[in-house]
């Protein structure tokens, strides 16, 4: 049942040539950042590229996208998740059994992530395999604060995007060859820039 992910990842990506495109990336972010895994950079990046005078508003309204679907994720995880008995709810086999990127092994990775960094996973989950989806959806499952959730979101998705509409902008055809080649090394640059703020305030915060 899963193969119908990947037809819908090609269709997705096809659309970013229609009058459609800027609907669905934001509908795409959304879904992206709650449950269901889709090909947002890529289809991102070729909206800009097809019109890069457009990329502020790219820019607003894939981070609108994200952080809808982060709320979204959050109270799936919150209020969906757990049974009382603590059970997991129809819903969550059904994401386990249908949803590229969700399994209980995926979920119990998550689980240790968040042990041993706490909200601090937030801001490198960019760098992982794992669907952001997952962590939204985990967050809200272990009661992260909600405040402290939204903020690393908005700070790890949104800043990675504003680096990535701004460079792709700027660069044009040269970022679409070496997005094709290996998009990590910019995912991991934005990333680290991300963790140093958090450590520098962290920092100042004890004085």
């Amino acid at each position: 049942m899963k193969n119908w992910f990947a037809r819908l990842n090609l269709s997705i990506t096809d659309l970013a040539t229609t009058k459609w495109g800027t609907l669905i990336l934001f509908f795409s972010a959304l879904a992206d950042a709650a449950v269901f895994p889709l090909p947002v950079t890529t289809f991102f990046i070729f909206l800009i590229l097809l019109n890069n005078r457009m990329t502020f508003k790219y820019i607003l309204i894939v981070v609108m996208g994200i952080m809808s679907g982060a709320f979204a994720g959050y109270s799936i995880g919150r209020f969906l998740w757990i049974k009382p008995d603590g059970e997991f709810t129809a819903v969550v086999q059904f994401l386990f059994h249908n949803i590229p990127g969700f399994s209980y092994e995926i979920y119990q990775k998550v689980h240790s992530l968040f042990i041993k960094w706490n909200i601090w996973i937030l801001c490198a989950a960019t760098t992982t395999p794992l669907p952001y989806g997952m962590f939204s959806i985990a967050s809200g499952a272990f009661q992260i604060n909600i405040f402290s959730f939204f903020i690393a979101t908005f700070l790890s998705q949104g800043i990675k995007f504003i680096f990535l509409g701004i460079l792709t902008s700027k660069m044009g055809p040269k970022i679409r060859k070496m997005l094709e080649f290996n998009l990590k090394p910019i995912v991991i640059i934005s990333t680290a820039c991300i963790l140093i703020l958090f450590a520098v305030s962290k920092f100042l915060s004890q004085f």
